[in-house]
């Protein structure tokens, strides 16, 4: 009889590209993670090699500090159809002091205006965050 065994965490690569801003990306931890910066040129964004229908969705994220007026921290998922479909968490960049603001959305067949804006009870800022999304046929959780 066998022993089974964790097998290790796949590398980022396996799963992601960087989409835009490359220079801007760097892999930590063997290359199971990705760390993405920004400076006052540009900034970096990646996404999933595969489609999933639905699942469980999650992401650990630290929000630029300091002066982050203009900037959109964004963590979304979106489907390839004509039939728009689309759930949003983004950061809203804000001057230094002044607290960031969660911002949702949601599309169902391409019609949005479903926002809402949320003041965090905690800062976004001062460390790594996990922040989740269930969807699935029947419920955005």
């Amino acid at each position: 009889m066998g022993v089974l065994s964790e097998s290790p965490d796949p590398a980022y690569d396996e799963n992601y590209e960087i989409l835009w801003g490359g220079n801007h990306a760097s892999s930590l931890d063997g290359g199971k993670e990705i760390q993405l910066s920004m400076d006052n040129s540009s900034g970096s964004g990646f996404g999933s090699k595969s489609d999933y229908g639905s699942g469980f969705f999650k992401m650990r994220i630290k929000v630029p500090d300091r002066n982050s007026a203009g900037v959109v921290t964004a963590y979304y998922l979106h489907s390839n159809t004509s039939n728009h479909d689309e759930l949003d968490f983004e950061f809203l960049g804000n001057k230094q002091g002044r607290p960031i603001i969660l911002q949702t959305n949601i599309f169902i067949n391409g019609k949005g205006n479903r926002e809402q804006r949320i003041k965090l009870w905690f800062d976004p800022i001062a460390d790594f965050h996990t922040y989740r999304i269930l969807w699935n046929p029947y419920q955005v959780v």
